[in-house]
């Protein structure tokens, strides 16, 4: 049976179908259209900045003054590789804006209202990366929205703690690093007498402090988990777990260290804590966690691999 030929149109004296001229021009459409709306997200965002300008310079104000706290300027760097890393999924899902997004950047903005007026400045800041979700779901839709939200919540961990949560936290820290110190340096033979946060040896007295405790840098090693979870193609239960091994394993690694602090300090004097070792212990900490998080990937991933029986 003979079938239809498809009508033709001479393009440069060359016949082509047009069927196939519709296809491009249908796609050439959907891509100006896909364009279109990256640029006005280019524009939602950067509108977003410029409002968040001042929430940004009191963030970097703090990450300045709190050495506790200057993982914040990495932040968005590793946000932006985040979002670098997906660009081929980001490039191939459909463009489709969703009245989804326009909720939570209503909602951004109440956050943001209330707390630059009421001085809740943790909520202010909040509210930036649900506002950069809203819009992205708002103006790209829920299949993009899938590909970048890792990111934009990974901004979360630039945000630092409200104040008086963490002065309660830190001191409840110090407590009880002190105390797991002092049960370590006995079970070693060392005699040491606890009182609070202060650690007497025989010849010298040393105190947990603030910068000893490892709350706040909380945020910072669940970014490290984090971030670390995003390097290599994982399971999703993996990621998960490193991310939330990660502050535990920067407690144990603080822990550590305040015991071979107090070792150094009873068997070599005070020239232990003058070293650069003590001096930059949150370096310290930060690369015992790393250590200790490659030692569970590699546990993880032999019980991922490990065929069932």
């Amino acid at each position: 049976m003979n079938g239809v030929a498809a009508p033709e149109k001479v393009v440069n004296d060359i016949p082509v179908p047009e069927t196939v001229l519709e296809k491009v021009e249908v796609r050439a459409a959907s891509h100006a259209r896909s364009r279109l709306h990256w640029i006005v997200l280019g524009v939602a965002v950067a509108g977003a900045l410029a409002l968040y300008a001042p929430v940004m310079a009191g963030m970097a104000s703090d990450w300045t003054e709190f050495p506790s706290l200057s993982h914040g300027f990495a932040i968005p760097l590793i946000s932006a590789y985040l979002l670098w890393n997906r660009r081929h999924l980001l490039a191939e899902a459909q463009v489709e804006g969703s009245w989804v997004g326009l909720p939570l950047v209503i909602l951004a903005l109440g956050m943001l209202v209330i707390g630059s007026l009421g001085g809740e400045s943790f909520v202010a800041r909040l509210s930036l990366p649900v506002a950069l979700l809203g819009a992205v779901l708002f103006l790209l839709g829920t299949r993009v929205a899938r590909q970048a939200w890792v990111a934009i919540a990974y901004l979360a961990f630039m945000i630092p703690l409200p104040y008086l949560t963490l002065k309660v936290l830190t001191y409840q820290s110090r407590l009880f690093d002190a105390g797991l110190t002092a049960h370590a340096l006995d079970w070693l033979g060392v005699p040491v007498l606890r009182d609070g946060v202060m650690l007497q040896l025989p010849n010298m007295t040393l105190e947990v402090a603030d910068e000893c405790s490892s709350v706040p840098a909380i945020a910072a090693l669940l970014a490290l988990g984090a971030a670390y979870g995003q390097l290599q193609a994982r399971p999703t239960w993996m990621r998960a777990v490193l991310t939330l091994a990660a502050a535990p394993l920067g407690l144990l690694s603080n822990i550590i260290r305040l015991i071979l602090t107090s070792l150094g300090a009873y068997y070599l004097g005070p020239i232990v804590l003058n070293n650069l070792i003590h001096k930059f212990n949150g370096t310290t900490v930060f690369l015992a966690t790393v250590v200790l998080l490659v030692v569970l990937d590699a546990l993880l991933t032999r019980i991922w691999r490990t065929p069932s029986s």
